[in-house]
């Protein structure tokens, strides 16, 4: 990417939301994100390869882990939300976007139990034809009346949600600890630390819940964990009249061992168990050919927060620091306007070699001005070309994470880049 192509105009944007997080003020600076109204944002070109690369990382866990791929409307009707009893729950909470036409009730998918119950009943009619573990990755709507925080907490957000279905309760429990494995690895691969805690089901039912929790001053949410960091409960469970029965199922004995830490929830994993398949229809004929609502398990992660997460650990004064693994770029090149020329041939040899690179060939901006900007950008590497060459024709390579400088020819940052990973 070219940044005279790019759109960015990151010296123009003046931020003051004092009340944001750094990594948001810096990605409203930079411009790569950018806010309609409350909970309504645009993403650049960099965010949505980084949310690409994290979508795929979940595609191919998931995968690993036995699960298809679909895809549902996003558009859904009244009808079926009316079969499982929560459209009159979901419009009296005001979460729900709702539309009447001359042709009926719609509203926009706040989460997908109903549709995807719709979508496989027809064809799981028999214990023959289960389990199965179906996910999508698409667009959720909710209105947070609280939407703060950037990509943190949303009105429009990314997820993966995925839905298992079963003959029996222990075979749900088997694949609860499946996905429960499976998210464990997909955080681990994207560099987040998680701690999965008892949960409330909330509006979803079900008996068993727990969600996933980045440890973050970012966060809105609030945990309770033990010292040793590995067990936790959110503290909304302490409310449930059985609390201390739930509670001894996750080893917690006394409240007063754990403290409490700020959070983000990035996912939740439920047993649901027959309470939609009952309420929509969802049966299937057991080997001695009884009817019997399949036992249901939902998981969901948010991608858009998981991407947002990513940032909000990763930035520093100077702004954003890509880990690797998710960076939209690899090395972003700076040079002075009268090493435009010689830049462009470093840059396309970039390109020729698969190496996704920025090449800030601006002609009106400093060599100063544009160190700044690629900073603020934080791609994992920078390469400098300045007025003057040092020894042997060698450039400056730095390294946004920790700050290392070398020096090296253009051949050899070419290979560094290539097996940079």
């Amino acid at each position: 990417m070219k940044m005279s192509h790019s759109a960015l105009n990151i010296s123009k944007n003046r931020i003051n939301s004092a009340d944001e997080s750094l990594a948001t003020r810096i990605l409203l600076q930079s411009g790569l994100l950018y806010r309609y109204s409350a909970g309504i944002y645009g993403k650049h070109n960099l965010l949505v390869l980084a949310q690409e690369k994290i979508n795929n990382v979940v595609r191919n866990v998931l995968g690993k882990y036995g699960c298809v791929e679909v895809s549902l409307p996003l558009l859904q009707p009244k009808q079926i939300w009316e079969q499982s009893g929560r459209w009159s729950d979901y419009c009296n909470s005001g979460q729900m976007f709702t539309s009447s036409m001359k042709n009926g009730d719609y509203c926009m998918a706040p989460t997908a139990e109903e549709a995807m119950l719709t979508f496989v009943r027809n064809n799981l009619r028999t214990y023959k034809n289960l389990p199965v573990n179906l996910f999508q990755i698409g667009t959720k709507f909710r209105n947070e009346l609280r939407s703060r925080g950037g990509l943190l907490r949303s009105k429009e957000f990314l997820m993966m949600d995925a839905y298992s279905f079963h003959e029996s309760e222990d075979d749900l429990r088997r694949e609860y600890i499946n996905m429960k494995q499976a998210y464990n690895e997909i955080f681990m691969k994207l560099g987040l630390t998680v701690l999965p805690v008892a949960a409330l089901n909330g509006d979803m039912g079900g008996k068993v819940s727990e969600e996933f929790m980045c440890i973050s001053e970012s966060g809105e949410d609030t945990i309770l964990v033990n010292d040793e960091g590995t067990i936790g409960i959110n503290s909304e469970v302490l409310e449930m009249p059985n609390a201390s029965e739930y509670l001894l199922e996750y080893g917690i004995h006394d409240v007063s061992d754990l403290h409490e830490e700020r959070c983000i929830e990035l996912g939740h994993i439920f047993q649901l168990g027959q309470l939609y398949s009952e309420a929509m229809g969802g049966y299937f004929k057991t080997k001695d050919n009884i009817d019997v609502p399949y036992y249901m398990g939902c998981y969901g992660i948010g991608l858009s927060r998981v991407l947002a997460a990513i940032l909000e650990e990763n930035n520093d004064e100077s702004g954003l620091v890509w880990p690797k693994t998710v960076s939209p770029y690899r090395v972003h090149i700076v040079a002075h306007s009268s090493k435009v020329e010689t830049a462009t041939e470093l840059y396309n040899e970039m390109l020729a070699r698969g190496i996704p690179a920025i090449f800030d060939d601006r002609l009106d901006v400093s060599l100063g001005s544009k160190i700044k900007d690629a900073k603020l950008l934080g791609t994992p590497y920078m390469v400098i070309i300045g007025l003057k060459e040092h020894e042997n024709s060698k450039y400056e390579l730095e390294s946004r994470a920790d700050g290392e400088k070398g020096f090296y020819s253009f051949s050899e940052i070419v290979e560094l880049m290539s097996e940079s990973t």
